[in-house]
């Protein structure tokens, strides 16, 4: 099983909802956000760069990946709890998560212990539209 946590923004390249990753970084820019909050987001932002790849990092740069997304395996637990984290102060700041999951993500480019990405088959694309 697989996970993908998304906001209401849609991402202008994969054209679905925009991951968690994007909602901090959006979050985090505004000007209105308190220090504590700041920090807590860079806390958590610091833990996946110190524990998680970026797939992009490591693929060439090719229009078959640019409509793809990453997804979390369900096995990835240490990951998932940080990933909560940042739900956490996301919606406590007024952002809210959906959850999503899929068995089939998409047809995958990158896969590692904690991720894959995929470019979405379309019955998974219709659910990642919000």
């Amino acid at each position: 099983m697989f996970i993908r946590f998304i906001c209401g923004e849609v991402d202008e390249v994969s054209h679905v909802a925009a991951g968690l990753f994007r909602a901090a970084y959006d979050l985090w820019r505004t000007d209105w956000l308190p220090k504590y909050e700041l920090d807590a987001i860079e806390e958590v932002e610091a833990w996946f760069c110190a524990h998680m790849k970026a797939p992009f990092d490591y693929l060439p740069h090719h229009p078959q990946y640019e409509q793809s997304i990453c997804w979390f395996k369900s096995t990835a637990r240490e990951h998932l709890a940080h990933a909560w984290e940042l739900v956490t102060i996301l919606e406590r700041n007024g952002v809210f998560i959906w959850t999503v999951k899929s068995a089939r993500p998409g047809h995958v480019h990158y896969e590692d212990d904690v991720q894959v990405l995929a470019r979405p088959y379309p019955e998974v694309r219709l659910l990642l539209k919000r």
